[in-house]
């Protein structure tokens, strides 16, 4: 009787976590000056500032203790290497988030070539971090995908699903 009862209850923790994760709602943002879609948890919010590089637009959501992120910049020039910018841009990110770069592979989106990527942050009293950034540059205009989530609730199933939106229109 107790194998029932633990067993019971183990199948129903599985199907209410089952059910919490396909009760998110997800939204299609597009970005018709940026020719790019994605879709986010819940509902994001917008912002711009402008940089010393360019017109930055940031589209962001957060999900639980998750952050997805969208930036697309507006290039004041052209780089003349784009996946070597693409990689820089990856590598700054996990020098000033104080992470490390613990893979690496190319991104293609059409016929689109960047630089996807995973960082490990890992600080002291404080719980593992992974960042997941995907960039690319077309042109004038630099794409950046990125989530960012404690190590160990990272659910591939789920957060995949917002790297793998992204699209050009």
């Amino acid at each position: 009787m107790k194998h029932y009862i633990a067993l019971t209850s183990l199948l129903l923790l599985l199907i209410t976590g089952s059910a919490h994760s396909q009760t998110i709602s997800w939204s299609t943002t597009t970005d018709y000056d940026h020719n790019c879609s994605i879709q986010f948890p819940g509902v994001p919010a917008n912002g711009f500032k402008n940089t010393s590089e360019g017109t930055k637009y940031t589209t962001f959501a957060t999900y639980g203790q998750s952050s997805y992120i969208l930036k697309v910049l507006d290039l004041k020039s052209e780089p003349s290497d784009k996946k070597a910018k693409a990689k820089k841009v990856l590598n700054s990110l996990a020098s000033k988030m104080k992470g490390k770069v613990s893979e690496e592979s190319d991104w293609e989106e059409g016929n689109n070539k960047g630089v996807k990527g995973k960082i490990e942050i890992a600080e002291t009293g404080k719980p593992e971090m992974l960042i997941f950034c995907n960039v690319i540059v077309i042109g004038k205009t630099q794409y950046q995908v990125m989530l960012m989530t404690p190590k160990e609730i990272y659910d591939p199933a789920f957060d995949d699903h917002f790297l793998a939106s992204f699209q050009f229109l």
